[in-house]
């Protein structure tokens, strides 16, 4: 968890035009590394504060990322840093050794210069002695920076050995701790798996419940009451919980590694038949659900319109190739099938039959897509995203002014006209004010729109609820994410409820 600490000048508190001597300190040290001398985040962060004090800089803040790998720049502390930077809050950053920023090539050039030297922001390692003010302390960093990335891979493909390693001797591996067990340190200072009862025996009534032709939904709904797992978790997200219970081989004492499966050390729950009977049953539900659920009922019944006279459309037989009947889409004011939903007699949409396994597919595809590519989520909700409310307006100027008053009081702080003691009550009330309006700001979501962590959240669920062949749950996981459907002839377009 990313943690910051604002020193006590008070240039930390918000984005104004500082002085060429404040600073951002940032600290990282992976899992691997916080035992390391010289690497822990009290280390480091005396080591710079030391190099400030000799040099005579201000610090701005201090972000650490604990437990964070320098593989990527998807740690909030270094988003923190980069906020910083472009919001002209400090002219350094000062890092205790060049891999603390990243181990990555490539990000170590983005952030010099797309981000550093962009924003007029030297970067400064102890370690190395170097900084980028000098162009060969520029040249320097570029070197370093590969050596970097090469030590970064390597001890990837280190890890990955020992991993394959301790998976073929049956050791489990996993950032969470499985549910059913807890992790126990052994006489030889390894951990290992143990049996938790209560969620095993949780674990366990799954199995049993599913042999017995309960549905997934209506189990996650029993664990829930009965056990009290899954409270944090919706109906749907619960539904996708217990497919992955029944589908993961550690409960009946196997360790998976991609393809590749290995005899366990643990204690399995249930017996290697009890789990294959089970994953029996839910592949023969899933054919059984390709073959029924989509092609009868429809995955879109409700949320379908006419793109031409915006009627609904219903599912009727068409004659298709041969004679056959096939079922498809069609709007009401074509089908005639209940003159109350009869929008325009005349309605040019006639070509617009779409057979709903067809357009199921297509739809589910988009889902899909969505599930694999988090970019297109956010172009999407930047595509959706509407013009902010009167309301929202007004915060957001309250803020411009907080940030003029702040700038205004470190300016007279900074000329030497006041002392800080006489300006830091009322910096501390701006910056409690304003802490106050950003949280505001962010709770205003447009009415009727979901948020991008609900559906984040969805999205996460669609490919074991797809996989578990429950036909109620996909239904209730597109009508979640899906306003309306609007079918014109043969164009479809989607209108997602997420803004």
């Amino acid at each position: 968890m990313a943690k910051t600490k604002t020193a006590a000048a008070p240039a930390a508190m918000l984005g104004v035009e500082l002085l060429e001597n404040v600073t951002d300190l940032y600290i990282r040290v992976s899992t691997t590394e916080q035992a390391e001398e010289g690497f822990s985040v009290e280390e480091q962060e005396a080591r710079l504060r030391s190099y400030c004090g000799a040099y005579g800089l201000i610090i701005n803040a201090v972000h650490t990322d604990p437990g964070y790998s320098g593989a990527t720049l998807d740690r909030p502390g270094i988003k923190k840093v980069i906020s910083d930077v472009k919001a002209g809050r400090c002219k350094k950053v000062i890092v205790w050794k060049l891999d603390r920023l990243s181990r990555s090539q490539k990000d170590t050039l983005i952030l010099l210069e797309d981000v550093f030297l962009e924003n007029g922001c030297d970067f400064v390692s102890i370690m190395e002695s170097f900084d980028t003010s000098t162009p060969f302390g520029r040249c320097i960093v570029g070197i370093l920076a590969a050596f970097a990335q090469m030590e970064r891979e390597n001890i990837k493909a280190r890890t990955m050995m020992g991993k394959q390693a301790g998976l073929k001797d049956g050791n489990y591996y996993s950032g969470r701790t499985p549910l059913g067990y807890k992790y126990e340190r052994q006489a030889s200072g390894k951990r290992a798996l143990i049996v938790d009862p209560l969620p095993a025996q949780a674990i366990k009534e799954m199995y049993r419940l599913y042999s017995s032709g309960r549905s997934m939904a209506e189990i996650g709904s029993h664990i829930r009451e009965k056990y009290g797992l899954f409270l944090n978790l919706g109906r749907t997200e619960a539904c996708g919980a217990v497919s992955r219970v029944l589908q993961n081989p550690l409960y009946c004492g196997r360790v998976r590694y991609g393809s590749q499966e290995y005899e366990g050390k643990h204690e399995a729950l249930v017996t290697a038949e009890e789990w294959q009977a089970v994953n029996n049953t839910i592949q023969s539900n899933r054919k059984e659900y390709n073959r029924q659920y989509v092609k009868s009922d429809g995955l879109l019944s409700g949320i379908i319109f006419c793109g031409c006279c915006g009627a609904r459309m219903s599912i009727c037989k068409i004659s298709g190739k041969g004679g056959t009947k096939v079922k498809k889409y069609v709007c009401y004011s074509v089908s005639k099938a209940n003159a109350a939903m009869i929008k325009d007699p005349n309605c040019s949409n006639r070509r617009g039959y779409f057979p709903i396994v067809e357009l199921d597919a297509l739809v589910l595809e988009e889902i899909k897509k969505l599930t694999l590519d988090p970019a297109a989520l956010d172009a999407l909700i930047a595509q959706n995203k509407t013009e902010p409310e009167p309301e929202q307006e007004l915060f957001a100027d309250r803020m411009a002014e907080l940030e003029k008053q702040a700038a205004r009081l470190l300016n007279l702080y900074q000329t030497g006209v006041v002392e800080m003691e006489e300006i830091q009550e009322r910096l501390g009330a701006i910056k409690e004010e304003r802490a106050k309006l950003q949280r505001t700001m962010e709770e205003l979501e447009p009415a009727g729109k979901m948020s991008k962590a609900a559906a984040t959240e969805c999205l996460d669920s669609f490919a074991e609820i797809v996989e578990s062949g429950d036909g109620e749950a996909l239904y209730n996981l597109v009508h979640s994410l899906i306003e309306k459907v609007v079918v014109y002839k043969r164009d479809v377009t989607i209108h997602w409820k997420f803004c």
